[in-house]
């Protein structure tokens, strides 16, 4: 028996600089992104995903303006609030939802290289743990032909012909005689391509034609030094970021000056959205079915197309596109 009863994949691609932080400074960067403990590579954490979708699906309304979901069905799908109900009869009022979310894996990266623009980036590693995710939850047969292709002499295989020659990644930089072509890494692309929303055929011809795969230590060093910082200041009146006594005020401002580690627009995220198995149900037959939780999710998806997920809303960051996909269906 699996642990879900159903499961699919849910593609997030962002469209602006991301930022999806944990709060703690590391070295000179203050405010860096969530990263895996044991591999470095950036993630979306699972309560984040959960967070923007249920605030999402919440207030998602269809072309007539109609609200698509009730808060009855809101608490059914992602659980009830913890401030929901008075402390007196709170673990009598909290119930569990019916989907379970894991964290957003990186997928592909978008790194600057001379050929062209950008390509997207991956490595073994990245397509081992998405088979084995797969595999946990024995659902195979949503991304077939996921496996990492044998290098087969070659350090880096690309899906396009016309990239096999001298290719430079950020700092990465691999000789003609390394750099080969390889139709698993075609049909690999064009896989993946289904994580993207079906109307952005340009995108997703970006990734099946640009997609590179290169040695997991690569990989790494592209995530130590490829991953952009930016510089943000907080200015005083008088235009520093050093205390500043206002004049007019009569008080002291002060300002800052802080680096922010942000994700670039074209990465690939892919996270699970599984339907927990239905042990005691209190609402009515139509919610007891072991598909109900992803069918109603899936309804709200058509109707959002683009998130924000991430700090700095306002200024326009954070903003993705999110696909959930089943086996022989696609739902953006």
């Amino acid at each position: 028996m699996t642990v879900w009863s159903e499961t699919t994949l849910l593609g997030i691609y962002t469209l602006t600089p991301t930022h999806f932080g944990t709060g703690q400074t590391t070295g000179a960067v203050d405010l860096p992104i969530a990263r895996d403990a044991s591999t470095g590579f950036p993630v979306l954490p699972a309560t984040g995903i959960k967070g923007v979708l249920r605030d999402y699906a919440g207030n998602a309304r269809n072309a007539d303006g109609k609200t698509l979901l009730d808060p009855v069905e809101v608490n059914c799908l992602f659980g009830k609030n913890l401030d929901e109900g008075g402390e007196r009869d709170k673990a009598e009022t909290l119930e569990v939802g019916r989907l379970a979310f894991t964290e957003a894996r990186l997928i592909a990266y978008p790194a600057r290289s001379l050929t062209r623009p950008f390509l997207h980036v991956t490595c073994p590693l990245i397509l081992e743990r998405l088979a084995r995710d797969l595999r946990a939850v024995d659902r195979p047969e949503l991304l077939q032909g996921w496996e990492a292709p044998e290098p087969e002499g070659a350090t880096a295989l690309v899906a396009d012909s016309e990239l096999v020659g001298p290719l430079v990644l950020e700092d990465l930089i691999y000789l003609p005689d390394e750099v080969a072509h390889s139709r698993a890494m075609e049909d690999l692309a064009t896989r993946l391509s289904v994580l993207l929303p079906s109307g952005e055929e340009d995108t997703r011809k970006r990734l099946i034609k640009g997609l590179v795969l290169i040695p997991d230590e690569h990989f790494l060093c592209l995530m130590e030094s490829g991953v952009p910082v930016q510089a943000r200041i907080k200015l005083t009146g008088g235009k520093t970021t050093d205390k500043w006594f206002n004049p007019e005020t009569k008080k002291e401002e002060s300002g800052n000056l802080w680096y922010e580690e942000y994700l670039p627009p074209d990465c690939l995220f892919l996270a699970l959205v599984g339907e927990r198995r239905q042990r005691v149900s209190p609402h009515a037959d139509r919610r007891s079915c072991d598909r109900y939780g992803l069918e109603t999710l899936a309804k709200v998806a058509q109707e959002l197309g683009v998130v924000q997920i991430g700090g700095n809303e306002t200024v326009g960051q954070g903003l993705c596109y999110c696909v959930l996909h089943r086996a022989g269906e696609e739902t953006q």
